[in-house]
């Protein structure tokens, strides 16, 4: 039985997750208002490669651009210089996470992605709301 707590317990640790004292978080609740948006959670480095493609290419990918401004709040975390919410754990970089207003982590993606394949994600990620 013991076994099972801790493994139930570690199991959770990896997918579950809620941010409750995050300042990034709370001003991220704030651009929302009423709008029924999710919150992506980015996790770079200054020296990651595949971030900078993230930031730079897909991100500003003209359709990926307006379905994010329409349907996210993004925010990023330097894991180097940011603190890193509790729960939220990673295992590579870019590692993002999709949020709901409750804080609930929705969905984890490691890795870059080519832009269309990406929206691709994203509306299945919104469409699990």
């Amino acid at each position: 039985m013991k076994y099972m707590v801790l493994m139930w317990m570690f199991v959770w640790s990896l997918w579950g997750g809620t941010i409750h004292n995050d300042e990034q978080f709370k001003g991220a609740l704030g651009e929302m208002g009423k709008e029924n948006k999710i919150v992506l959670m980015i996790y770079s480095t200054d020296d990651c490669p595949e971030c900078a493609y993230m930031k730079k290419k897909v991100f500003h990918d003209t359709t990926v651009e307006t379905y994010l401004s329409q349907n996210f709040v993004v925010i990023e975390k330097n894991i180097h210089k940011s603190k890193l919410p509790d729960g939220f754990d990673y295992f590579g970089i870019p590692t993002m996470f999709f949020i709901d207003k409750a804080g609930n982590k929705k969905e984890t993606i490691v890795g870059s992605k080519r832009p269309q394949l990406f929206l691709s994600e994203l509306k299945r990620i919104r469409g699990m709301k």
